[in-house]
């Protein structure tokens, strides 16, 4: 019977072993050692951050938990590979990248239409914040959170690699040089990258409220 990668994980989630005060990457020797329960402390460990990671570029959650039980399975079929210098953290964030990018690329060649209209009150507050960017942080706490919900509509029209860069870059609080660890890009790829897809997300908003104008005069 050939046993996937989740139900590994899923395993081990299972075993409960008490918590480590061993860092990570003397678990990681551990586990390599033959201690294999002791992947569980590390799936504590860092489950959140890479729920976290998926949920900047997935709503529903049994995407982001697919993601995140992907990331695991890999990161533990993957230990070997594993070198000191980065942290482990960073290590599984990249893996984790990765399978979003992946997910994303997956979606666009089914041609999913991740393209929602806005809202009547969606569309007035563009309006009224059209000279801004897209991603700027605003005062009252209603205006972020429409300001988020637009931005996120914006990012679905953008290609897997705008889109990947845009979310790392605001939405997770990368720096150049971090987003160039996670994606195994170099830090001028990611600038040019960064550029381009800041275009693409103006064109787009632009294109998005000339739609909802049209649609405000018929």
């Amino acid at each position: 019977m050939i046993v996937t990668g989740t139900e590994i994980v899923g395993r081990l989630v299972d075993v409960g072993t008490e918590g480590s005060s061993l860092a990570d990457d003397q678990l990681v020797v551990q586990i390599l050692a033959g201690e294999l329960e002791l992947f569980e402390e590390l799936i504590r460990r860092h489950r959140r951050r890479l729920i976290s990671i998926g949920r900047h570029f997935f709503r529903s959650p049994e995407t982001v938990e697919d993601i995140v039980q992907e990331t695991f399975a890999k990161a533990y079929f993957s230990l070997t590979s594993y070198r000191g210098g980065s942290t482990f953290e960073q290590w599984l964030a990249r893996i984790a990248v990765n399978n979003c990018y992946d997910e994303l690329r997956r979606r666009k060649k089914r041609g999913e239409s991740l393209i929602t209209d806005l809202t009547e009150d969606e569309h007035s507050f563009l309006e009224l914040k059209m000279v801004g960017p897209a991603f700027e942080i605003l005062s009252a706490e209603a205006e972020q959170e429409r300001a988020a919900e637009i931005a996120r509509k914006l990012l679905e029209k953008l290609s897997p690699e705008d889109r990947l860069i845009l979310t790392l870059l605001h939405c997770e609080d990368n720096s150049v040089r971090e987003i160039a660890q996670l994606t195994g890009w170099s830090e001028a790829k990611v600038k040019i990258r960064a550029f381009r897809a800041r275009n693409a997300m103006r064109r787009a908003l632009m294109r998005l409220n000339l739609t909802e104008q049209r649609k405000s005069k018929s």
